[in-house]
């Protein structure tokens, strides 16, 4: 099995999984995992799809043709299977939102030799604190406990009212 990860941007309006899913399954490809969102008046998303090898070219050349239809489209492929089964954990940063702050909070990641799995994020109003509340939930995965010991750390000393919580899964 061949694994074909698609991403894609297009303007948003109804229909656009269903035209996707009906693609992948008219070249018997399957519907591994996705994450689609709707932002600003756009629809992106990502979805991994397994394939026998010899549906491939042909899987990949229908992706290709949404083009024509005003998507953005890039593919990759890859033949390795789905990451072993790992110990992963969960870490939610809460504060106030500020211009770098995934910048400051990746880095800190990355120093710390952490994986990010999935990273979720969002603002909100603060009605409290007059300005913009930022939340982001990441999925990640460290060689060891020292490393996300360390790396809460330097979460928590990007700024005074940033908030950490760590779930193990």
């Amino acid at each position: 099995m061949i694994k074909i990860i698609t991403s894609l941007i297009t303007n948003d309006k109804p229909g656009i999984i269903e035209q996707l899913a009906k693609i992948v399954t008219h070249h018997n490809g399957n519907w591994e995992a996705s994450n689609f969102s709707q932002l600003a008046g756009k629809f992106a998303g990502v979805v991994e799809i397994s394939v026998a090898e010899e549906q491939q070219t042909q899987l990949i050349t229908a992706l290709q043709q949404l083009q024509q239809a005003d998507f953005i489209i890039d593919i990759a492929t890859s033949s390795l299977s789905n990451e072993q089964a790992k110990t992963s954990h969960i870490i939610e940063v809460t504060g106030n939102d500020r211009n770098g702050i995934i910048k400051d909070v990746s880095s800190v990641l990355a120093k710390n030799n952490i994986n990010v799995l999935k990273l979720s994020s969002e603002t909100s109003p603060a009605p409290n604190w007059g300005g913009n509340l930022f939340k982001a939930i990441i999925e990640i995965q460290a060689s060891d406990t020292n490393a996300i010991d360390a790396a809460i750390d330097g979460l928590e000393s990007i700024t005074d009212d940033l908030i950490v919580d760590i779930t193990l899964l």
